[in-house]
């Protein structure tokens, strides 16, 4: 039995967590048992609970909230570490894998790198996820944009998120957003999930909705997702789209769900799902919808385009055109025999290439390779 400890920044349920506990869930049947260094807090807890994986408590912020300087981290990191008995960790976001470096190759313990963000990273930061013993990339964009950067070729690899195709799969809508929202059957639904974060694009999105709405009165549009990020310019983001929305009298017609744990479940609701992303790694949410048979306009960016290689999967549009994504909004919901022929090969497409049983038996062969 390895002894796989997971290091995670926040209490959250965001694509990272989400990916990492579906490998979880798949590799806890093949050998491996986890645990998790990561900050107390719900959704997370409750989620590792779940998943029967032990959490170990561990704050990045000092006492008034404050983020902990990074040698300070590592110097609790160290200690917490000695005491789990751990054969590998794995850090599982760009942030987590720069702390985990140092530590990891101090301790003599095997380590691995997650990069899931397409961001700029100083040399020393490029410096620090080099001591990781193995570095994945959740796509060939992040891994070259990445070893571009700095990141070592030869220890670099790229590692697909993977969807279990039993739980995201087409079914039938049942009404409940209907019902939670206390709106008639006859509403139709445009979805977009994710963070409310400057990147994600939901003000192309809201502005494009208003024209949408106008000649559309049956569409409703949902957003799942909330704020994570406490810094000024993404809580003035926020404060602008819901002022937008009020001053254009569309309170009735754009609903803010907030967090959702039953994604699996809201997917089919939709008639269709929109991705704006400014740049995308590797959406997790794309994956999710595709999976589930939902038809999808995203934008060309990033990972994107290595899930939907063309515009015979998915509806691919330029990030911020908000003339374009009204076009193609317009185009599939009047044509709805070609959001039923888009929905299946993207979901075709999903199935072959992102099975979860295919990307965690690639996670097993490196984390064997580290023992």
């Amino acid at each position: 039995m390895c002894h796989i400890v997971l290091l995670m920044e926040y209490p959250t349920l965001n694509g990272g967590e989400r990916s990492t506990l579906a490998f979880c869930e798949h590799l806890q049947t093949r050998g491996f048992h986890f645990s998790a260094i990561a900050p107390d807090g719900n959704p997370l807890t409750d989620a590792l609970g779940q998943h029967n994986i032990r959490h170990i408590p561990f704050s990045f912020n000092g006492g008034l909230g404050q983020r902990l300087p990074i040698s300070l981290i590592r110097e609790s990191l160290a200690t917490t570490l000695r005491d789990t008995g751990a054969d590998a960790l794995h850090a599982i976001s760009v942030s987590t894998s720069r702390i985990a470096g140092p530590v990891a190759n101090e301790l003599r313990i095997p380590s691995i790198g997650h990069l899931r963000d397409i961001i700029r990273l100083s040399r020393q930061a490029i410096n620090d996820i080099n001591l990781n013993s193995v570095i994945l990339a959740v796509s060939k964009a992040t891994l070259t944009f990445h070893r571009a950067g700095g990141i070592h070729p030869t220890h670099s690899h790229v590692l697909y998120n993977g969807i279990n195709l039993n739980l995201y799969r087409p079914k039938r809508p049942t009404g409940f957003i209907h019902r939670e929202l206390d709106l008639p059957p006859g509403r139709k639904f445009i979805g977009a999930v994710g963070q409310i974060a400057l990147r994600k694009g939901l003000d192309t999105l809201i502005h494009a909705f208003k024209e949408i709405a106008s000649h559309n009165e049956d569409y409703h549009l949902l957003i799942a997702g909330q704020r994570h990020s406490q810094k000024n310019e993404t809580l003035q983001h926020e404060i602008s789209l819901k002022t937008y929305i009020h001053q254009n009298g569309l309170s009735g017609r754009i609903h803010f769900l907030g967090f959702r744990d039953n994604m699996h479940d809201f997917y089919p609701e939709l008639s269709l799902l929109t991705h704006c992303a400014h740049q995308e790694p590797l959406g997790r949410v794309l994956l999710e919808a595709a999976a589930c048979g939902i038809p999808i306009i995203a934008t060309a960016v990033g990972g994107t385009q290595e899930i939907f290689p063309d515009s015979s999967f998915a509806v691919l549009t330029q990030p911020g055109d908000r003339t374009e994504l009204v076009t193609e909004i317009v185009r599939l919901i009047s044509t709805p025999e070609q959001a039923v022929h888009l929905a299946e090969r993207g979901r075709k497409k999903v199935a072959k290439t992102f099975d979860i049983c295919i990307h965690a038996e690639k996670l097993a062969q490196h984390y064997h390779a580290l023992f």
